[in-house]
C-alpha cells in the first residue's frame, strides 16, 4: 500500500502553508512545538549505529535499519506519520523497509536501503523528495527512476545522491542551479548532474543553496550559489554545473563537507581547509573575513578525521574521539560549557569517559555519537533537538533518552 494515500487527508492542511513557503527556506512557526508526553522511546538495547542532524532535527539508525528522530515536525521531517514536533526520539514509519544510511536536511530527510533504493518525507513543496509530486507525506515514499545509490544527502531545498559508477544525480529546487545540470528548472526526480568529462565521484554533499562533491583525485567540485565564497573557486558567481574548488598548490582531499554557506574539505593528514561565509568565525581561521577561496583552519597539533560544518559553525573530530567545534555560540553549540564564540576550534566538554565515533552538526546544534551506540547532543533546544525530553539549550553534551 502507498503510504503516501493514507494520509492525503491529513495533509491538506499542510499544503497552504508549504505552498507559502516554497521559494523560501523561512520556516512558518511550528504549531506543535510545545512540549508534550512523549509518544514513543527507544528502548535500552536499541543503540545507534549512525546519526545525522537536519535543520532543527535529529536522527539515528539503529543496527536493523529502523530509524528514530527527534525534534521539530512540522512538515513531517520525522516521518511518524505525524507533523507534531517531539521532545525525545520515535520511529519513522517505515513498514517492511530497512535503512543503511540516514540524510537530513533542513525540513525533509532521506534514507537509503540495503539495496541503494532511495525513500525521503517531510516537505515537498519544491521536489527535494524526489516522489515526482508535491504534497508533504508524514512518512517514507520512494524516489522515483528506480536508481540504486551508494550515499544520498538531504540539503536546504534539494537532495543529492550518487551511484556506484561515480555519477551524481540531484533533485529539487533549482533556483541557484544547485542540482548542477547547467539549468535553473526544479526537478521532482532525479536529474543527472553535468559532470566534468572524466571526473567520478566518490563522495557529495547537498548545501543550503549549493553543492560540493569530491572526485576520485582529491578534488573538489562545487556548484549552485556562490554569493558567499561557498563555491570556493575565488568567484562570487555560483556555477550552474560543477567547477573545481581552488585548493592550495599540492593539497588534495579525502573528504568534502558543506552546510548553509561554508564548505570545508580534510587532508589525508587532518588538516582541515574551508572557505565561505564567514561572519561567525565558521571558518576556523581566526577570523571573520569570507573567503573565497580554501583557508587552513587554525586547529594547532590537533588533526581531524572527520568534519561537521553547521549554519553558523562548524565542528571536527579526531581519531581519538574527542570533538572540537567553532564558530558561533549563542545556544551552546561549540560545548565547551560555555556561550563564548571562538574563531579557532575548541574542544566540546565531553563527560568523562566518551568518545565520539561520528559528529553531526545542524543549524544551532550539534551532537555526537558513542562508541556504544548512545547519541548525545548540545546547543539550542526550542524544538527537543536535544531529544532529552526537554526544550532546554545546552551548552555541553547531554544524553539523547533511548
Amino acid at each position: 500500500m502507498n503510504p503516501r494515500s493514507i494520509h492525503r487527508v491529513a495533509l491538506l492542511p499542510l499544503l497552504g502553508a508549504a505552498l507559502l513557503s516554497a521559494c523560501s527556506d523561512v520556516l512558518p512557526p511550528d504549531p506543535a512545538a510545545a512540549p508534550f508526553a512523549p509518544r514513543m522511546t527507544v528502548t535500552p538495547t536499541n543503540a545507534f549505529v549512525t546519526i545525522d542532524a537536519g535543520l532543527l532535527h535529529t536522527c539515528g539508525l539503529t543496527s536493523a535499519g529502523q530509524s528514530w528522530c527527534w525534534g521539530r515536525n512540522n512538515y513531517g521531517q520525522l516521518g511518524d506519520g505525524s507533523a507534531a514536533s517531539t521532545l525525545v526520539p520515535v520511529a519513522t514509519s517505515q513498514t517492511g523497509l530497512s535503512f543503511t544510511q540516514y540524510s537530513g536536511g533542513n525540513s525533509h530527510g532521506c534514507a537509503l536501503t540495503s539495496s541503494g533504493a532511495a525513500y525521503c518525507w517531510g516537505y515537498d513543496a519544491d521536489g527535494r523528495l524526489g516522489d515526482g509530486g508535491f504534497l508533504n507525506p508524514l512518512m517514507p515514499v520512494a524516489v522515483q527512476g528506480g536508481l540504486s545509490f551508494t550515499t544520498v544527502s538531504a540539503g536546504g531545498a534539494h537532495t543529492c545522491a550518487l551511484n556506484s559508477s561515480g555519477q551524481a544525480y540531484c533533485w529539487g529546487s533549482n533556483a541557484y542551479s544547485q542540482i548542477g545540470n547547467g539549468t535553473t528548472t526544479y526537478a521532482s526526480a532525479p536529474t543527472a548532474v553535468s559532470q566534468p568529462v572524466g571526473v567520478t565521484f566518490v563522495s557529495i554533499q547537498a548545501g543550503d543553496k549549493h553543492t560540493c562533491a569530491l572526485a576520485s583525485t582529491g578534488q573538489a567540485y562545487c556548484w549552485g550559489y556562490g554569493g558567499d565564497g561557498a563555491i570556493g573557486n575565488n568567484n562570487l558567481l555560483g556555477p550552474s554545473t560543477p567547477t573545481a574548488v581552488s585548493q592550495p598548490v599540492g593539497v588534495t582531499f579525502t573528504s568534502v563537507a558543506t552546510e548553509y554557506n561554508h564548505s570545508c574539505g580534510l587532508t589525508s593528514g587532518g588538516q582541515a581547509y574551508c572557505w565561505g561565509l564567514n561572519s561567525s568565525g565558521q571558518l576556523g581561521d581566526n577570523s571573520t573575513t569570507k573567503r573565497l577561496t580554501p583557508v587552513a583552519v587554525s586547529q594547532g597539533v590537533v588533526t581531524f578525521a572527520s568534519l561537521a560544518p553547521g549554519s553558523v559553525n562548524t565542528c571536527g573530530l579526531t581519531s581519538a574521539g574527542q570533538a572540537y567545534c567553532w564558530g558561533n555560540n549563542s545556544y551552546g553549540q561549540l560545548g565547551n560549557a560555555s556561550n563564548t564564540s571562538s574563531l579557532t576550534p575548541v574542544a566540546v566538554s565531553q563527560p568523562v569517559g566518551v568518545t565520539f565515533s561520528s559528529v553531526r552538526a545542524g543549524s544551532s546544534h550539534n551532537c555526537g555519537l558513542d562508541g556504544v551506540g548512545q547519541t548525545w547532543c548540545w546547543g539550542r533546544n526550542q524544538y527537543g533537538q536535544m531529544g532529552d525530553n526537554s526544550t532546554t539549550d545546552r551548552n555541553s553534551p547531554v544524553a539523547v533518552s533511548h
